[in-house]
């Protein structure tokens, strides 16, 4: 018997080696005596969830001693009973995420149909780890005010936590400036994000967090800020360990919107010192106010309970999931609608075909244009002739030129006290749009008393569509068009217990994040269109329309995309084994981060203009002289690139074997 054990305890080590655990259940030990404070060995512990009736039973050791791991965090009922003593029962305890509750229980003389009962009045402490920080419960998720309903940003009730991101992007979408925290004085953006125990960063942007889940589908989660268990490692600054909810054997819904209408709020200061009614902003080419409304949607459904079989299937399987099968759906939606109003400055149109006649400054001074081909040396002064009445004649201009300067749009608006050529397109009220859908999927098998699983999964997607330039059609367009951020985040668990004081725990999890930003109109554009050559237009790393940058001027074509995917596998047992006095545990953290950066930079091509070729001296800048749009006209470009980036792939494997024992040396100790 001895030597079977040993082989299994060997398996056991062997197989720790290939994962890791880093538990969000939680855990309750303690030790029973009589009323003389002597152990009170070979009784009977049963803990019952009340929500699902799930029980779970152990016996004390020679010493008095229990433990009960894997928990899942919820109210619970504790029995304790013992030959010639009384039932001891502790009703209606609540256990926390990532908790080890200690309960000690001194029995009393009696007969077993004599029962002692209390009730528990607040959680416990965690007397048996060393590890310190703070668990938001479900009831502060569920009913505290949260602006944008972003359960992480909650952390901020701890203690020494500090967000840094900016107050505006604490959308669940926003995975940047919400990683941004910094725990007990540690670096921004070293922390570790744990969702059900499983592995929930993302190597691109610096440690991103990934999958935000939505508010109703959390049960409760809890942020370590120091003294941490060795099961945790992968982080210079916190831990935040996250619970998604369990279904249990009564149903439970909710349905919910949370709406902004411009009607509903109040009008801003500064409109309201302009005098602009609310929701509108003033068209500078008509002087009438526009529509420029705010609208925000955000909404959803959750639902979670037993899963009831039907009568037939019930007949052949024994059991129609009553204390077996549970689950837990959670749907949010969210769109917005944002005035990104602005006035911007493009080419007149006279300007387009050459004619500078009437190019001129807020003071009426003519701003000349000098032909770079006349550049010569005259008495040791470099000396250039301007253009006849300002004019570029049309056999001078680029045919090239001619096709890309027809992508501007024409001027709509004037501003009064402006440079007549500037502040001239009013981009009103172009409205941004950010569409995001969000749902979770969870569910619970107990399988028999010795093996319960969990399965969850879940899934987001943000496109944001914002224009840059007022450019909205063809493809000249710049902004996100899209701008996406998707996760994918799967994780499986199964609990076996060999016996009271030897159990099994193996997690294996799969994310996947993907922050891509691109124009798909401008990608495959073949730039022969505007006159380029065959030969330019195959050498490009990446075909798309190219970036066109003008000084004084818009700026239009994206020229570039990005797409960068984090892929991180874990596989996650650990083995927990209790003996006397020590509750040891030990595994193995493995994960492997696959991250692909494939970001072209320019690589449709970026082509810059400035005044330089225009202007009366090349080398001297002169306000009243030379237009980038003249240097485009003439091809003169001030300078050009091709980016012709490598897409490479990296793979991150992380191991690192722990051990933790736990000995309670004495009582208090």
């Amino acid at each position: 018997m001895r030597k079977h054990l040993a082989y299994s305890l060997l398996w056991l080590c062997l197989l720790s080696v290939f994962a890791f655990a880093q538990e969000f259940r939680a855990t309750v030990n303690g030790r029973v005596v009589d009323q003389n404070n002597a152990a009170v060995p070979n009784a009977t512990i049963s803990l019952r969830n009340q929500a699902t009736n799930e029980t779970v039973t152990v016996t004390t050791n020679s010493e008095g001693n229990y433990s009960v791991p894997f928990l899942r965090p919820g109210v619970y009922s504790l029995t304790v009973e013992a030959s010639g003593f009384k039932k001891f029962i502790r009703d209606k305890q609540e256990l926390q995420v990532s908790q080890t509750a200690t309960i000690d229980i001194a029995l009393e003389v009696g007969a077993a149909s004599e029962t002692v009962t209390i009730t528990a009045e607040a959680a416990l402490l965690d007397e048996s780890k060393a590890d310190r920080g703070n668990v938001i419960e479900n009831r502060r998720i569920t009913e505290l005010p949260l602006n944008a309903r972003n359960p992480f940003m909650l952390a901020t009730l701890t203690p020494g936590v500090t967000f840094n991101g900016p107050a505006i992007y604490q959308r669940p979408f926003d995975n940047g400036a919400i990683a941004d925290w910094s725990v007990n004085g540690g670096q921004n953006r070293n922390n570790e994000f744990l969702l059900d125990g499983a592995p929930n960063n993302s190597i691109q942007g610096g440690n991103n967090l990934a999958y935000v889940p939505p508010v109703d589908a959390v049960g409760e989660f809890k942020i370590i800020t120091n003294s941490f268990d060795a099961q945790y490692g992968r982080t210079s600054g916190g831990i935040v360990n996250v619970q998604i909810k369990s279904g249990g054997n009564q149903y439970h819904g909710s349905l919910y919107e949370f709406m902004r209408r411009n009607w509903l709020d109040a009008n801003n200061m500064l409109a309201n010192t302009r005098g602009i009614p609310k929701g509108k902003t003033l068209d500078p080419n008509s002087g009438k106010f526009v529509a420029a409304e705010h609208l925000l949607d955000q909404y959803g459904g959750q639902i979670d309970g037993p899963v009831r079989l039907p009568k037939a299937i019930f007949r052949k399987l024994g059991y129609d999931g009553r204390d077996k099968t549970f689950f837990l759906f959670n749907y949010e939606g969210y769109r917005e609608q944002t005035p990104n109003q602005a006035v911007r400055t493009v080419p007149p149109e006279a300007f387009l075909r050459g004619d500078f006649s009437n190019y001129k400054n807020a003071n009426g001074q003519l701003i000349t244009i000098y032909d770079p081909a006349t550049g010569r040396l005259e008495n040791g002064n470099w000396v250039r002739d301007p253009f006849p009445n300002n004019i570029i004649p049309t056999n001078r201009i680029n045919p090239i030129a001619a096709k890309i300067a027809a992508f501007f749009p024409k001027p709509n608006a004037v501003t009064p006290g402006s440079d007549p050529f500037r502040n001239n397109f009013a981009d009103i009220p172009n409205i941004a749009n950010d569409k995001f859908k969000n749902w979770i999927f969870k569910i619970d098998q107990n399988i028999g008393e010795k093996d319960k699983v969990f399965f969850r999964y879940g899934y987001n997607n943000r496109a944001e569509i914002r224009w840059t330039n007022g450019i909205t059609t063809g493809p000249a367009q710049d902004g996100q068009l899209p701008l996406n951020r998707i996760n994918y985040a799967g994780v499986a668990d199964w609990v076996h217990t060999f016996s009271p004081n030897l159990i099994l725990n193996i997690r294996s999890s799969a994310n996947r994040y993907i922050e891509a930003a691109r124009f798909e109109g401008g990608l495959g554009y073949d730039i022969t269109q505007l006159g380029f050559s065959s030969s330019l237009a195959s050498q490009l790393p990446a075909p798309m329309f190219p970036r066109f940058n003008f000084s004084d001027f818009i700026s239009y074509g994206r020229g570039s995309f990005s797409r960068e995917p984090t892929n991180v596998f874990s596989l996650q047992p650990n083995v927990t084994f209790n003996k006397s006095a020590h509750a040891l545990r030990f595994g193995l953290d493995l994960r492997y981060s696959q991250y692909a950066r494939l970001v072209s930079g320019n690589g449709g091509m970026q082509i810059s203009f400035d005044r330089t070729f225009t202007q009366k001296d090349f080398s001297r800048a002169d306000v009243l002289s030379g237009s980038s749009i003249a240097s485009l006209l003439l091809g003169a470009p001030a300078s050009g690139n091709v980016d012709a980036n490598a897409f490479p792939i990296y793979m991150f494997k992380y191991y690192a074997p722990w051990i933790q024992d736990d000995w309670k040396v004495t009582r208090n100790l």
